[in-house]
């Protein structure tokens, strides 16, 4: 596991090289209105203590109607490149990590990482609040997936759930709310020369009933596509 991660960390070099270098196209949509898709050119102007600070701008196919001002979508959920952030020499022993084995993603043989995070889930903007799975590639280690759940998600819904079904009821009712939890996916399967980049995220919102199963009351997916480079030189590590 150390040399593997020693192998990420170098990756994770050249991910960070780039974190400010590019524009790329996000689509958003959520329950809330699923037919209403917004466009935006979207990148990052900041390297954050604990994550990459995105920007967006409304997205306009004419660039004499775009907007120039900064449009705020808040979240729960870290932004998508700030994932990795995760590998980074300097941030590694953050985490607690395990190898988890291999399997078979998009046609590509990845290494499966099980991390936990150190801190507790509170607005759940960064990385660090989550715990979950990634799949890197093995070739290259770049990126694939990553699953992930607020930190002790588990044990704090096994808790409530024994709360919610020794609640007082009204009829068969139980008067209290139900368990409340969310999951968080994303993937890389952008292609930009020897880099794998994000290009869909996606956090779902379910509650569970008296008899634990899950029931899905919100979701936000966000799409990332058309990615154009500044400032990056033919000699730079990641196009070799």
């Amino acid at each position: 596991m150390d040399d593997l991660l020693k192998l990420l960390g170098e990756k994770a070099s050249v991910y960070e090289s780039i974190a400010l270098r590019f524009v790329c196209l996000e689509s958003a949509r959520n329950s809330e209105n699923q037919l209403n898709e917004k466009q935006y050119d979207y990148m990052y102007v900041e390297a954050e203590a604990q994550r990459y600070r995105p920007y967006r701008q409304r997205h306009s196919d004419k660039s004499s109607q775009q907007s120039t001002s900064e449009v705020e979508v808040e979240t729960e959920f870290p932004d998508s490149y700030s994932w990795t952030l995760i590998f980074t020499p300097s941030r590694q022993h953050l985490f607690h990590f395990k190898y988890a084995g291999q399997e078979w993603f998009s046609l590509r043989r990845a290494h499966v990482i099980e991390f936990t995070a150190p801190l507790p889930y509170t607005s759940g903007r960064t990385i660090y609040e989550w715990s979950g799975r990634i799949w890197v590639d093995a070739e290259n280690y770049n990126f694939l997936k990553i699953e992930a759940t607020p930190t002790n998600q588990d044990e704090r819904l096994k808790q409530l759930l024994r709360s919610y079904r020794e609640a007082p009821r009204f009829l068969s009712f139980p008067m209290s709310h139900r368990p409340e939890g969310s999951r968080y996916e994303i993937t890389f399967l952008n292609d930009y020369q020897r880099l794998s980049l994000p290009d869909q995220a996606e956090y779902r919102q379910f509650t569970l009933d008296l008899e634990g199963n899950a029931e899905l009351t919100g979701f936000q997916i966000h799409h990332y596509s058309q990615y154009q480079f500044f400032g990056v030189q033919v000699q730079d590590r990641f196009l070799k």
